[in-house]
């Protein structure tokens, strides 16, 4: 596969990006957030390894998926769940 160079842009053509330049302010303006803001608390997270059976691996991606949120996500919250309820 050749790679080519980038069209040079007509700058009398109309400006049909204009989702595009709304995009990419909102991005601007989220970084320049992120830039100025403290830390916040769930950003101190702490990365583990765990292992686990397959099948077991497999029914904790489902539960998940069935939530809809990631496996992490889903393993947070059951713990904490059970934590709350005095299991451990």
């Amino acid at each position: 596969m050749a790679v080519a160079k980038k069209p040079k842009s007509n700058p009398n053509a109309s400006r049909a990006t204009s989702h595009d330049d709304a995009a990419e302010s909102f991005i601007a303006a989220a970084s320049a957030t992120q830039a100025g803001a403290p830390e916040a608390p769930e950003s101190k997270r702490v990365p583990v390894m765990i292992r686990f059976d397959p099948a077991l691996l497999k029914l904790v991606d489902a539960a998940a998926k069935r939530r809809g949120i990631s496996r992490s996500a889903w393993l947070q919250f059951t713990v904490s769940r059970a934590l709350e309820q005095g299991e451990g």
